[in-house]
């Protein structure tokens, strides 16, 4: 999926439950091919509401940028 670089590197300035999202995005963007966080959240293996599904990954992408 990544290259152990980038895993290392993410798993360093991620939480434990924001890496697993991560994860979890990529793996969803590659079989969906579709960026829109309405077919993200539908398609997410979560057992959480859509509406809760589709705010989770909004806080994500809203992140602040934590450069060194």
């Amino acid at each position: 999926m990544l290259p152990i670089f980038y895993q290392t590197h993410l798993q360093n300035n991620l939480s434990a439950a924001e890496y697993l999202l991560l994860q979890i995005l990529i793996n969803l963007l590659q079989s969906i091919k579709k960026v829109s966080l309405e077919t993200l959240a539908a398609s997410m293996p979560i057992p959480i509401l859509f509406e809760s599904r589709r705010k989770k990954i909004q806080r994500f992408l809203s992140l602040p940028n934590q450069s060194n």
